[in-house]
């Protein structure tokens, strides 16, 4: 199965507008079960990368721009967001 970028940006948006939804309600329990999807491939610890790189700092941060995580797609790093 090929991933596209397209489906992973989907997922990613999907988790975060629920993630945020949880947050805004003041839900952290719900926050907390939605990140555990997340969960398998990011950490919260600053430069810990897995699969996918370190969420710590990620509010704020360009998209395919953390330096410590070497393996985002060219077109994850042309991209200008955040």
């Amino acid at each position: 199965m090929k991933v596209t970028y397209a489906l992973v940006t989907a997922v990613f948006l999907t988790s975060a507008f629920a993630a945020s939804t949880a947050l805004s309600e003041g839900n952290s329990a719900r926050g907390q079960r939605v990140f555990g999807a997340c969960a398998a491939c990011h950490s919260l610890q600053l430069d810990k990368n897995m699969t996918g790189p370190s969420l710590a700092g990620v509010w704020g941060r360009k998209a395919g721009s953390l330096a410590s995580f070497p393996r985002y797609s060219p077109a994850l790093e042309r991209q200008d967001v955040g």
